[in-house]
């Protein structure tokens, strides 16, 4: 298995395991009567730019084959991704259908923050599902760790839905512990977003 930055020419289906990752949460900002939430996603993937864009997102490739992606950043990176989503909205929407979803975007602050100092982030974790519970995924987590740890972040954090339970009994087992519970500010009819939870590992206990 190789781990490495996304390129835009990767196959696989990249769009359809990031939008596995917060699937409520893209639906209730990103879906429109006329578009789905995960053709934003594709969408944004191909710009490189943005939380999904193929610039920002660490994968774990099998047979020349994308199946598993997580968008790691901190506090100084979480500025940049924002702005780079914000532009892909109004190139994807355009300059009138957008104003909705940018008002729905909003409410992404509640339970998606700018992380800490000294804090390693990750965000939009998928595996391919066909291939989950193989040990992709905590491969994929533990070279960020090494990644993390040698370019001195001192906690490595992550957000999981409380109706998750699978994953979070693997962040467990890898040793995250949950630090705090989100819930989500937006209403919008017919859609639900799950709380989430905030988990967090300390770098210095990490055996790298």
């Amino acid at each position: 298995m190789e781990i490495r930055t996304a390129k835009q020419s990767d196959v696989g289906d990249i769009a359809a395991q990031i939008y596995s990752a917060g699937t409520e949460l893209y639906d209730f900002i990103y879906q429109t009567r006329k578009q789905a939430a995960i053709d934003f996603i594709g969408f944004e993937f191909q710009s490189g730019y943005g939380f999904c864009g193929y610039r920002n997102l660490t994968v774990a490739v099998v047979a020349g084959k994308v199946v598993g992606t997580g968008c790691f950043y901190d506090g100084k990176g979480y500025g940049l991704l924002k702005l780079g989503t914000v532009v892909n909205m109004f190139r994807f929407y355009g300059w009138v259908a957008v104003w909705p979803v940018l008002m729905r975007s909003r409410h992404i602050g509640s339970v998606m923050k700018k992380p800490e100092k000294g804090e390693w982030y990750l965000a939009n974790f998928a595996v391919e599902r066909s291939l989950q519970g193989q040990g992709i995924g905590t491969q994929l987590i533990q070279s960020q760790w090494h990644f993390a740890a040698a370019n001195g972040y001192k906690t490595f954090a992550l957000d999981v839905a409380d109706n998750n339970p699978k994953a979070e009994k693997l962040y467990t087992r890898l040793g995250l512990k949950m630090v705090c519970e989100k819930v989500f500010s937006g209403k919008r009819q017919g859609f639900v977003v799950p709380k989430l939870k905030k988990m967090v590992m300390a770098l210095a206990v990490v055996d790298i």
